[in-house]
């Protein structure tokens, strides 16, 4: 057993945020004494390198947390993953790194540098390896993958369309709209069936986790900022709102 400075010492991070960790849920200890001091056993080492391997790959903590309360989450599975996305990242580092370095001979006249080679390391597709790797192991995922193969081209295009007229809905232009304001939490729940029926099973506590990975990336925040300024929190507070209503009506 571990005490929480010992754990806190081994893995690199303060008392402060393993008693965080136990206050969200993300990390319970294995026993509490009765002079109150947490005691961690070795699944609580083995989830705290889980929850830091996650936060390497900017996972946030509202999602990591949904990730590991899944039952058909595995641990080696989940390790494997880790093992690749990091891999990927340390290349693309790499990559940029020379790339940097190249560009700096280049401009110092040291080197020609050719045109193609100024955007080495750059690459969009790295966002749908991203996704692979953090969400591969899930059941919403590998139907998600299922249904999007199924459709022809023009479905694709028509539930894409479909998807941003209910985004511009859930932000709404109106400056006075609230997020508690029935027209918005309609958009919300459409948003909702449009998940299950296009892509995946989609409980609301999943929806809640994409809500905040929209505030808290700005690849995804930018979609709802070009709307309207602060329309990435706004429609998380919408979306908060919704699945508490929808979690009390169940």
């Amino acid at each position: 057993m571990y005490t929480i400075k010992e754990l806190a010492d081994l893995a690199g991070v303060t008392t402060r945020t393993l008693r965080y960790y136990d206050q969200i849920g993300i990390l319970t200890p294995a026993e509490l004494g009765s002079n109150g001091y947490r005691y961690y056993d070795h699944d609580n080492l083995l989830r705290l390198q889980q929850v830091l391997f996650y936060r390497e790959l900017d996972v946030p903590l509202k999602e990591i947390l949904y990730i590991l309360s899944r039952p058909d989450f595995q641990l080696l599975p989940a390790l494997n993953d880790h093992h690749e996305a990091i891999r990927k990242k340390a290349k693309r580092y790499q990559e940029l790194l020379e790339t940097i370095q190249k560009t700096i001979s280049s401009l110092n006249g040291e080197e020609n540098m050719p045109e193609n080679e100024y955007f080495e390391g750059f690459d969009e597709t790295q966002y749908e390896e991203e996704t692979r790797d953090r969400w591969g192991h899930t059941s919403q995922y590998k139907e998600s993958q299922r249904k999007w193969s199924s459709y022809s081209k023009d479905q694709r295009e028509e539930i894409k369309k479909e998807g941003d007229r209910i985004t511009v809905r859930m932000v709404t232009e109106n400056p006075d709209a609230r997020p508690d304001d029935p027209d918005v939490q309609k958009a919300v729940g459409d948003y909702y069936a449009y998940l299950n029926q296009y892509f995946y099973t989609c409980e609301v506590e999943f929806l809640r986790a994409l809500a905040d990975m929209w505030v808290e990336d700005p690849r995804f925040s930018v979609n709802y900022e070009r709307v309207r300024e602060g329309g990435a929190a706004f429609v998380r507070e919408a979306v908060q709102i919704y699945c508490d209503s929808h979690r009390e009506n169940n």
